[in-house]
């Protein structure tokens, strides 16, 4: 008997992703464990997408309803890691300028869709999974939770846009993260759309992250994972080709995307 279509999906999902986690480990241990500059996003993206992957593969033995809720939930999460990794380097290369274009504390409130947009997918892959009366509610929710990411992901265009108008006052050394983030959003666009397709078009057929037909699967491999595993490896590559921030002062002034971090008193 051969594999299934979410099998063969959730193989390759485990063979791209398994290795790049360890590298996106190495890239924070580089850099340092700031929340602001996004580099934990990377491990966070891996991980959601290997657990998504093994929960796929148990799901098509033991069907159960936890695992697919489990499964969109990661699907949710992955597509909120990604806006927030590139609006993380976005901070560093604006932080990275004498006289940050962007006020600090827009980046901190930024934070706060990808904070509403994440409860609402949890909420909303409850009760269109779960076995609720309401499943037309979970949809609702759930596309009040792609809207606040989309929004989020509208926002990195916008300051990667305005930190290209202003690229001569950017270091050197942080032109390349910038470039990372121009050269990542057309695939972000691609997933950004993928998402909304799914709750957003009725489709099921085509768009969805659930259905176990061949061509949805292949459609959610090359729309949703396949962008997903291109944007990690360009971030990863901008994460080891770039020299990590040796000025621990300045670091101590930064706002980071959840919050201000604590000003360590130590010398």
């Amino acid at each position: 008997m051969g594999l299934s279509a979410p099998e063969i999906l959730s193989i390759i999902e485990l063979i791209f992703f398994a290795p790049a986690i360890l590298v996106s480990v190495y890239v924070v241990y580089k850099h340092g464990h700031q929340r602001q500059y996004g580099w934990r996003f990377l491990v966070l993206i891996c991980l959601f997408r290997l657990i998504a992957g093994i929960t796929q593969l148990v799901s098509v033995h033991h069907p159960s309803s936890g695992l697919t809720i489990c499964y969109d939930i990661m699907n949710s999460f992955g597509i909120s890691a990604i806006v927030y990794a590139a609006l993380g380097l976005l901070n560093r290369v604006d932080h990275g300028i004498s006289q940050s274009i962007i006020p600090r504390r827009a980046f901190a409130l930024l934070g706060l869709p990808g904070l509403a947009g994440v409860v609402l997918c949890i909420v909303g892959s409850i009760n269109v999974f779960g076995g609720g009366s309401n499943p037309s509610e979970g949809i609702a929710e759930l596309k009040a939770g792609f809207v606040l990411f989309s929004s989020v992901y509208l926002a990195d265009v916008l300051i990667a846009a305005i930190c290209f108008f202003n690229i001569a006052q950017v270091q050197s050394g942080d032109r390349r993260l910038l470039l990372a983030v121009a050269a990542a959003l057309p695939f972000m666009t691609v997933r950004v759309v993928f998402s909304l397709l799914c709750v957003f078009a009725q489709e099921p057929k085509y768009f969805s992250t659930w259905t176990s037909g061949w061509v949805a699967v292949l459609v959610h491999g090359l729309l949703g994972i396949l962008m997903e595993a291109i944007i990690v490896s360009i971030f990863i590559a901008a994460g080891l080709t770039t020299a990590p921030i040796r000025n621990p002062t300045t670091q101590q002034k930064e706002t980071t995307l959840y919050g201000p971090e604590p000003v360590s008193t130590k010398v």
